[in-house]
């Protein structure tokens, strides 16, 4: 590591080992990150000066200068052509093998995960030394408004501000060594006006490559509808990489983009699992989550069609949702890990697909879970459900079983939720396979939840829905 500090008003150049990065006192005691490329160029500012003859105190100002012009962390670039892409950091080919999320990276890393995508740069310095630490690229999602969220971008007063904090964030981070890509917004378009959500994207991707032309930028927008990617293209020229948040759809973009003449690069910024809004419904409205090794087949497909098969071409990689955990409809519809920390199949996959080779040790499973009778029942009226848990190496097994409230704090766009409490008393009876229920006193949409561990950081999971309604159950 190598520093320039003031002392004694002299400059004094401090090195020592560690991670290549440091902190240079700059203009207004600004730091200025100084990484292994800018320590090059900064002793290359001093071999100059003392070649030509300058004295200690005129080595000290070239020094000064060298450092604070302007120099950045890495560069990434697009080489190509319409159709055929592929990005450049440093000028080596970088396919993106990415993740969403912030936590975990020494697992990314340790499975083959090289890069994040975060959806704000709030608080994010730490996350990026960490990142830089563990070689995991970050790109930096700059949040631009929803006008969901009662944003209004017919104030220009309102724009002028958000473009500040784009500014802000740009100039803060530019010169980070872990910074691959800026992410504009993220499905800003989503219950909104698409124009001006284009405008503000445009707006946002302008600038920031006016303040940092050595890193791409990237719209994020939820699918791509019927054209969506081609308004992308039409309304931000200053856009470099279109960014697709896509479920069910994903193995389809392929196919998709090309009626929309999209023939720029793309990322998919976000797949995993089905969505709730894309599958089959209870009558009462619950969705039917499919388990987590349906899942995990899920992630495969996505990347097999929607990523590998354009590759080369279009596609530069993709982040898998969720790297970590959240309420969503359910607590473990999207989440690749438990809340306790143990991960599912969907993480197995994502290590299989980014080296070629299958984890060791890989997760349990829960199929076939079913009622013995419903999905309708009285109130306090006891019923049997079964499943089927496995282990792909035959570990022994625990499971648990929980019934809880269906959540009626359902938002759109992966708004924070509430999540629902366990209901005591409901499991009478359990074991591995089998276990007596109780429907809960109170009338109401409830979810049966089965987990799976094998003891050594796996866990299988699966839920299914039931109704407790008061009067005749047929």
């Amino acid at each position: 590591m190598h520093k320039l500090i003031r002392r004694n008003a002299r400059l004094t150049l401090v090195s020592r080992l560690g991670d290549g990065s440091a902190a240079i006192p700059g203009h207004c005691d600004d730091s200025i990150r100084l990484g292994p490329k800018l320590f090059q160029h900064v002793v290359g500012w001093a071999y100059r000066a003392v070649r030509v003859g300058f004295g200690p105190g005129t080595l000290g100002t070239v020094l000064l200068l060298g450092a604070c012009t302007r120099y950045p962390g890495s560069s990434v670039r697009l080489a190509g052509e319409p159709g055929r892409w592929e990005l450049l950091r440093d000028d080596s080919p970088y396919v993106i093998r990415g993740a969403a999320g912030r936590g975990r990276l020494e697992v990314l890393a340790s499975v083959g995960g090289n890069s994040i995508r975060t959806w704000d740069a709030i608080d994010i310095d730490d996350l990026l030394d960490e990142a830089h630490r563990h070689g995991i690229s970050v790109t930096v999602g700059i949040w631009l408004e929803h006008e969901r969220h009662g944003f209004d971008y017919d104030d220009p007063e309102v724009r002028r501000k958000q473009l500040d904090k784009v500014r802000a964030c740009v100039l803060k981070y530019r010169d980070h060594p872990a910074v691959l890509m800026w992410a504009l917004g993220n499905e800003v378009e989503l219950a909104g006006d698409l124009d001006k959500a284009l405008r503000a994207i445009e707006e946002a991707a302008a600038l920031t490559k006016e303040l940092d032309p050595h890193h791409p930028t990237m719209a994020v927008v939820a699918e791509i509808g019927q054209d969506k990617a081609r308004r992308v293209r039409e309304a931000c020229p200053s856009i470099d990489v279109l960014g697709i948040n896509s479920y069910g759809g994903a193995p389809s973009l392929p196919r998709r983009l090309t009626a929309q003449g999209w023939t720029g690069p793309y990322v998919i910024t976000e797949f995993g699992p089905i969505g709730h809004w894309e599958g089959g419904h209870t009558p009462w409205g619950a969705p039917f989550e499919p388990s987590s090794s349906e899942k995990a087949e899920m992630y495969r497909r996505a990347q097999a069609e929607g990523v590998l098969a354009e590759m080369p071409g279009r596609c530069l990689g993709s982040y898998a949702f969720l790297w970590g955990h959240k309420q969503e409809t359910t607590p473990t519809w999207f989440g690749m890990f438990l809340e306790s920390g143990e991960r599912t199949a969907a993480v197995d996959v994502m290590q299989e697909l980014w080296t070629g080779k299958p984890p060791t040790d890989r997760a349990p499973e829960v199929g076939n879970l079913a009622l013995g009778s419903g999905p309708v029942f009285e109130p306090g009226q006891t019923f049997v459900s079964t499943c089927k848990p496995g282990d792909p190496e035959g570990e022994p097994l625990r499971v648990t079983w929980v019934v809880r409230p269906e959540s009626t704090d359902r938002r759109s766009g992966g708004d924070a939720e509430r999540g629902t409490p366990d209901i005591p008393g409901a499991i009478v009876e359990s074991g591995l396979e089998r276990a007596v229920v109780r429907a809960p006193d109170w009338p109401g949409a409830y979810r049966l939840y089965v987990t799976v561990f094998d003891g050594r950081g796996g866990a299988g999971t699966a839920n299914i829905p039931f109704l407790v309604q008061a009067g005749e159950v047929e």
